[in-house]
């Protein structure tokens, strides 16, 4: 059974989560203060399968003004949560704006990614990572200059020397669904195959959907045959590496 080490389980619905936590385990990523929150009660509703990381997702800048709320949030519950997430950087909500109003983004999403790491740094947790496309530089760069020891890059589509630099560290990168219907990441996986062969894990990043399809914990075991035959490995071993990085990440 593999664990699905990034999936947004507070945006399934009831039926979803009567279904896939009661078999699947996953580790809950919130987006702001309520989501946290929603997350939480999901633990204590089914602690078995549930780890919860708790942060600010960096592509919803109207909830950055509730760092001090989190932060109190992931302070009174560091005895119960798995690590600090979803953090990082801006990528998509960057792609329509000007010039300006995308360094203003940045800079202001920059400090709240630093704030989180910090936190990590200090508190001795693993952070699980927004940072695609061009931000994966920068994410290394802070996470190594705070010296964070686990770190998860959720969805990587990095580049050979991107994760390298990941590999050197001791992290671990995420691979999600959209390895089953998606050539071009397939691609992207092939290229990088030798890197990633002790260091992934297995995401849905539900519920974002797939081909129409939404993602839940379960997909995670479609996901294991297809990138067995990029690592020309059985499926058996793709979920045994998977779970034992999981584990070492968040417990």
């Amino acid at each position: 059974m593999c664990i699905d080490v990034h999936c947004h389980i507070d945006q399934l619905s009831t039926e979803e989560q009567k279904r896939e936590l009661k078999t699947y385990r996953a580790v809950g990523a919130a987006v702001h203060y309520q989501s946290g929150e929603t997350l939480l009660r999901l633990q204590k509703q089914y602690p078995e399968t549930v780890k919860v990381c708790l942060g600010i997702h960096p592509e919803y800048p109207d909830f950055f003004h509730e760092y001090s709320l989190v932060e109190k949030q992931i302070r009174e519950n560091r005895d119960s949560i798995a690590g600090i997430g979803e953090i990082g950087l801006p990528y998509f909500n960057l792609v329509n704006m000007n010039t300006e109003e995308r360094s203003k983004a940045q800079k202001k999403a920059g400090e709240l990614f630093e704030k989180f790491v910090r936190l990590a740094a200090e508190l001795d947790f693993p952070v699980n990572l927004h940072c695609v496309e061009d931000t994966v530089p920068q994410g290394i760069e802070v996470l190594k200059r705070y010296g964070i020891k686990k770190a998860l890059f959720h969805w990587f589509e990095g580049d050979e020397k991107n994760i390298k630099q990941i590999k050197e560290a001791g992290w671990n990168i995420s691979v999600s669904p959209d390895l089953i219907g998606n050539a071009d990441y397939r691609a992207s996986i092939k290229t990088i195959a030798a890197d990633i062969r002790e260091i992934f894990t297995l995401e849905s990043d539900g519920p974002w959907e797939y081909e129409g399809e939404r993602g839940t914990p379960s997909m995670t075991e479609r996901t294991a045959p297809v990138l067995a035959e990029i690592l020309h490995m059985t499926k058996q071993e793709i979920i045994v590496i998977a779970n034992r990085n999981a584990e070492k990440l968040f417990g």
